[in-house]
């Protein structure tokens, strides 16, 4: 599996603020993982707890590898201690349709 692969996790959390501090505490785990490019962190601009969370990687098996890693993870305990609902989680690959479009035009 080879190209660039983001990360789309979108959840509700128990409390904002802990969660924040958390999450930051995760970024600074996550930045020594294998094919780990950045993660962009948002917040429900209407306060309702939601975070949504887009993560680069190299390709998609070092974001599936890092999937499975988290869960076991020390740096990331805290963060899944404040999550109260998934809302979603996936992983995506570049639209190579839209790409070549783009470069045609």
């Amino acid at each position: 599996m080879s190209g660039h692969c983001l990360e789309l996790v979108v959840f509700k959390v128990k409390n904002p603020e802990d969660a924040c501090k958390a999450r930051r505490a995760a970024q600074d785990c996550v930045k020594h993982y294998d094919g780990f490019l950045s993660w962009t962190a948002y917040e429900d601009a209407e306060g309702s707890g939601t975070f949504a969370d887009i993560v680069s990687w190299r390709d998609l098996s070092c974001a599936k590898a890092a999937a499975k890693r988290v869960v076991h993870d020390p740096g990331f305990k805290a963060i899944m201690a404040e999550i109260d609902g998934l809302i979603t989680m996936g992983h995506y690959t570049p639209d190579r349709t839209v790409m070549t479009a783009r470069k045609a035009a």
